[in-house]
C-alpha cells in the first residue's frame, strides 16, 4: 500500500481491502476539509478511531442514545476539559451512567466514526505502519467485514464504487467462500456469469454488493485462463444473434432436406457444449450452452419456414391478468406465513407490472414481516427495496410506514420522522397515527 494518496485515487473501500488483505498494523490518517480522523489497526483489526467531529464525541453519542441529557453532557464535558480527564470517567463519577452504558456508547461511536469515512468523496490518506501497537482490536473478523460491507452498501458515493471496480472491468468475479454473506441483501450467486463491467450496468445494488464482497475477501477479480476462449464464444454468440436462421446454419433457402440435415449435424458437432468440456470455467459452459441453444432455435425456425409455418411463438396469457393471479397467490402464501413463496410471487408481479404500486408495497411489507417473525432476511435488503420503491412511488405512505417500523425495530429515533412522513402523505393512515400516539405516550 502507498504511504500517501488521495481518496479520489484510492477510495476508502479499497483502503480497507488492503488493510484486511495485508493484516495491516499501524495508523491510517484520513483528512477531508476540516475533518481529521486517525484509525489504529492491529493485524487488520480496528483498535480505535480518533476524530475531531463534535457530533461523534462520546457525550453526544450518549445524548443521542438517551442515556444522558444535553445539559448533563455540557456539565461533564466542561469538567472533562478543566480536569483534562476522559468524559466517560467523569460521567461514571457523577453517577449519570453505568459501565455498560459507556461500553455500548463506545461501540456505537466507533461504528459511527468508521462508517462516516465511506461517505467522503475527497481527502488525503496517510498510512503509517507501526508494529508496536499495544491496543487490542475492538472490531475485527466477521464484525469488521460486516461494517465494511455496510459502509459500501449504505454510505459510499456510487462514483467511488465505479472508481473502485473500473480497473477490474474485464475480469470475472470469483467467489472464494462456500456461501456469500446475506447482509449485502443482493443475490449474486450467478455473478460468475458476468464480467465486472456487465455487473456495473445492472445498477447500484449489485455493484455495491460486489465491491463490498471484494473488500472483505469473499470475492476476487481474477481473469480466467480461458479468457481467449470466452471472448471467442461471446463474439460467436453476438454474431449468431445478429443473423437470420439460414445464416446461422450457413445454408441458402433452396437447400435440399438432406443438405439441411447434413449442415445442421455438422454445425452441432462443431458447437456442442461437450466440445468445451476441457475448459473448467462456468462462463465457458454458460456461453457454450447459449450458442448451442441459438443453433437449435435456428434449425427449428428454418424447418418451420420451409414447411410454411409461422416462426412466432404463441402468445401467452395477458401479463396484467397473470400478475393479478400471482398477486392473489402471494397473498394466500402471506396469510399462511409462507413468506419466501409470497416474496417469489410478488417479485414476479413487480416484474410483470412495475407500475403497480400495491405490488411493490406488499412485497416490501412481506420482507419486513419475514424479518420480524422469522429473523430471516436483512434490514439492508428491506431498506434497498424501500428506497427503490420510493424512487418510483414517492407518494407511498405505506412505504414510509414500513420504513418507520424497520427503524423502530432497530431502536432508531428517526422512526418518528418516517411515521410523520407517512401521515403527511396520507392523514388517514391509521397505523402511522397509532405509532405516533405510542411515542407521545412514552414521552409523557
Amino acid at each position: 500500500m502507498k504511504t500517501m494518496f488521495t481518496l479520489q485515487e484510492t477510495p476508502f473501500p479499497l483502503v480497507m481491502q488492503e488493510i484486511v488483505k495485508d493484516s495491516f498494523t499501524g495508523i491510517v490518517f484520513v483528512s477531508s476539509d476540516a475533518w481529521k480522523k486517525g484509525l489504529i489497526f492491529k493485524g487488520g483489526g480496528l483498535c480505535a478511531i480518533q476524530s475531531n467531529r463534535t457530533e461523534e464525541l462520546l457525550g453526544n453519542i450518549l445524548v443521542e442514545m438517551g442515556f444522558i441529557s444535553a445539559e448533563e453532557n455540557e456539565r461533564s464535558l466542561a469538567r472533562s476539559r478543566t480536569e483534562r480527564r476522559k468524559q466517560g470517567v467523569i460521567l461514571l463519577e457523577m453517577g449519570l451512567v453505568q459501565s455498560r452504558d459507556i461500553n455500548e456508547a463506545l461501540a456505537v461511536q466507533t461504528e459511527k466514526r468508521f462508517l462516516d469515512i465511506f461517505s467522503w468523496e475527497d481527502g488525503l490518506v496517510q498510512v503509517v505502519p507501526k508494529q508496536d501497537i499495544e491496543k487490542n482490536p475492538l472490531v475485527g473478523g466477521h464484525q469488521l467485514a460486516r461494517l465494511i460491507r455496510r459502509g459500501v452498501m449504505e454510505y459510499a458515493p456510487f462514483s467511488a464504487v465505479i472508481t473502485s471496480l473500473s480497473p477490474f472491468a474485464d475480469a470475472t468475479p470469483k467467489v472464494l467462500v462456500d456461501s456469500l454473506p446475506a447482509d449485502v441483501g443482493v443475490d449474486l450467486l450467478d455473478m460468475s456469469h458476468y464480467k465486472v463491467s456487465e455487473i456495473l450496468l445492472l445498477g447500484q445494488d449489485p455493484s455495491r454488493a460486489l465491491l463490498g464482497l471484494y473488500c472483505t475477501g469473499d470475492v476476487s477479480f481474477e481473469e480466467s485462463r480461458y479468457k481467449a476462449l470466452i471472448d471467442t464464444l461471446r463474439q460467436k454468440l453476438k454474431t449468431i444473434k445478429d443473423q437470420d436462421p439460414f445464416q446461422v446454419l450457413g445454408v441458402d433457402r433452396q437447400i435440399s432436406d438432406g443438405g439441411l440435415k447434413r449442415a445442421y449435424i455438422k454445425i452441432v458437432k462443431a458447437n456442442h457444449p461437450d466440445t468445451y468440456a476441457h475448459a473448467d470455467d462456468p462462463e465457458v459452459r454458460r456461453l457454450a450452452n447459449e450458442v448451442f441453444t441459438e443453433i437449435q432455435k435456428a434449425y427449428s425456425a428454418v424447418t418451420k419456414i420451409r414447411a410454411g409455418q409461422s416462426v412466432e411463438e404463441p402468445k401467452g396469457i395477458d401479463e396484467s391478468i397473470q400478475a393479478e393471479i400471482l398477486y392473489g397467490k402471494g397473498l394466500e402464501y402471506l396469510k399462511a406465513r409462507d413468506y419466501n413463496k409470497a416474496i417469489d410471487c410478488l417479485k414476479l408481479c413487480m416484474k410483470l407490472r412495475p407500475e403497480e404500486r400495491v405490488f411493490t408495497e406488499t412485497y416490501v411489507k412481506t420482507l419486513f414481516l419475514r424479518l420480524q417473525n422469522t429473523g430471516t432476511g436483512s434490514s439492508i435488503e428491506i431498506k434497498t427495496a424501500i428506497r427503490d420503491g420510493l424512487n418510483r412511488f414517492p407518494s407511498s405512505d405505506t412505504l414510509w410506514l414500513i420504513y418507520g417500523w424497520l427503524l423502530k425495530r432497530e431502536g432508531s429515533k428517526k422512526a418518528v420522522e418516517a411515521f410523520k412522513k407517512a401521515l403527511e402523505i396520507n392523514k388517514d393512515n391509521v397505523e402511522a397515527q397509532r405509532e405516533l400516539r405510542l411515542y407521545q405516550m412514552r414521552e409523557n
